[in-house]
């Protein structure tokens, strides 16, 4: 149903009960005519007036300009304002708060909240971390020294692999090639004392022969001989045995020792690794410990300074159970009330520029623009209204609730003229907001206009009735609409729905 509609069955329920005494009365007098036509003559509109009328009923057409503006309600807010939420963790109880209404300056105290618990917290955390601070520290100095010693333990390993190795190549480069050539010259000696020992005795055998030597001389030659031959086996034997033997398990012996050595440097490693990681390990853990008590403590300091709110800026200080649904208004802030995490506790508005945010049918907010003109009442200040402008224009709509679910409604906002002391949040407001106007129309009130389905028509007067007009229906606002169709200049439109036995049949 349109506005016109509506505007229409308004006006006619209105009439009725006033209409139905008129007829009454005017029926005692006319019984006849009024049981036949049910119409008579009016004395406002000659020729063509129904019966049911001694009010003005008619309205003459006109050529007229008239604005275009949408009407709606809501109330007054301040375009800029701070909410004063509680930032302590849980539940906090209010020892004090400031009277509602009171105009602050920034840095002013608004709440106070009871600290005793949180004071308490700070005194147990504050051992926590002197605890957790001599555990960390004994920690360091732990790893510390092990870092120390492991370092120690492996240089240590270190040399010893190191001498292992030297002297493996000591033997290999020096003394083993040193003893080859000892036992091979050993051996060259002996053939040559045997070769010497042999040419000796063969000289002595030929001198005694010719008894140029005793006897004694020439057994002392074979003597020397027998000696030369043992020197050479000898040698002989000691050549074997090192080769066979003795330089085999030399060169075990020290291969033995470097690999022994190296693998002790490995063990070592690994243990100092292993013991450096176990300490790392637990200074870790000490040092995450103190500092998860240190930022306990920390957060319980920062606690302590929030359970006093002071003021960001200028304002004037709203409780929030003093606006909103009526349920949140059954329970004023005060003290000794509990609030929780973020529970919005006031609001400080700066009303040196107050807004008043409209409410718009979501079928006409498509006309609402931003910098229309808005004529703005406020029931506080009476019936002169401040000139407004839209300055925001919600994009998602608000429904009616429970109560109303189909009702749809845009919050427009619009700024009032700055420094009005007297105006104050949610002060009931209502504002016509101007769309445009219609220059020099054909125009007739909006209750004059009805409708069936698609079609529009107005009521003129035939003859002791009226007929339907058809007309075309161009802009309207809240009281006149354009007719661009159908009617003239001078034409009379009633002003209500006939009754049945009003309308002259074509």
């Amino acid at each position: 149903m349109t506005a016109i509609d509506r505007n229409s069955m308004d006006v006619s329920t209105r009439r009725k009960p006033r209409l139905l005494w008129v007829a009454l009365a005017a029926g005692a007098l006319v019984i006849g005519l009024a049981l036949v036509m049910g119409i008579t003559r009016s004395a406002d509109a000659p020729n063509a007036t129904p019966l049911l009328s001694g009010s003005p009923t008619w309205f003459e057409v006109t050529r007229r300009s008239f604005d275009l503006t949408v009407i709606a309600a809501g109330e007054l807010e301040a375009k800029k304002k701070v909410d004063v939420k509680s930032e302590i963790d849980g539940t906090a109880t209010i020892e004090d708060i400031i009277p509602e209404g009171t105009r602050v300056k920034a840095g002013d105290t608004l709440v106070k909240f009871a600290d005793d618990e949180i004071k308490t917290k700070i005194e147990e955390e504050l051992l926590s971390v002197e605890k957790a601070s001599a555990e960390n520290v004994a920690a360091e100095q732990a790893l510390a020294i092990q870092e120390n010693e492991s370092a120690s333990d492996i240089k240590a390993a270190q040399l010893k692999l190191t001498l292992a190795e030297l002297d493996f190549a000591k033997w290999q480069k020096g003394s083993d090639p040193q003893q080859q050539r000892d036992l091979t010259l050993a051996l060259e000696k002996a053939k040559r004392a045997l070769d010497r020992a042999k040419d000796d005795l063969a000289l002595s055998e030929q001198l005694f022969t010719e008894n140029f030597i005793s006897k004694n001389e020439r057994d002392d030659d074979r003597t020397k001989l027998l000696e030369a031959e043992s020197d050479l086996a000898t040698a002989e034997l000691n050549v074997q045995v090192y080769d066979s033997f003795t330089r085999p398990k030399e060169e075990k012996q020290f291969t033995s020792d470097v690999e022994q050595a190296r693998a002790e440097l490995e063990r070592t490693k690994r243990k100092a690794d292993s013991d450096l990681e176990r300490l790392r390990a637990d200074l870790q853990s000490k040092s995450r410990s103190y500092k998860i008590r240190e930022d306990r403590l920390a957060k319980w300091r920062d606690q302590l300074t929030k359970t006093v709110i002071k003021a960001p800026e200028d304002g004037l200080v709203v409780y929030t159970t003093s606006i909103g649904p009526a349920w949140r208004r059954q329970s004023p802030m005060s003290q000794g009330r509990q609030v929780r995490t973020g529970e919005a506790i006031l609001i400080l508005p700066d009303t040196r520029q107050m807004v008043a945010a409209l409410k718009v049918n979501e079928a006409l907010i498509g006309k609402v623009k931003l910098d229309q003109p808005v004529s703005v009442t406020i029931d506080a200040l009476g019936p002169k209204p401040l000139n407004g402008v839209v300055s925001q224009i919600n994009v998602t709509a608000d429904d009616g609730g429970f109560m109303n679910p189909d009702l749809r409604e845009y919050v427009v906002r619009v700024d009032l003229p700055p420094n009005i002391e007297t105006l104050k949040p949610a002060m009931r407001a209502s504002g016509q907001i101007k769309l445009g106007k219609v220059e020099n129309a054909i125009t007739v009130p909006v209750q004059a206009i009805f409708s069936e389905g698609s079609e529009r028509f107005c009521y003129l007067p035939d003859g002791l009735g009226v007929r339907k007009q058809p007309v075309k229906v161009g802009r309207a606002s809240e009281v006149f609409a354009e007719v661009t169709n159908g009617l003239n200049e001078g034409d009379r439109v009633l002003l209500r729905k006939p009754g049945a036995g009003e309308i002259r049949k074509l």
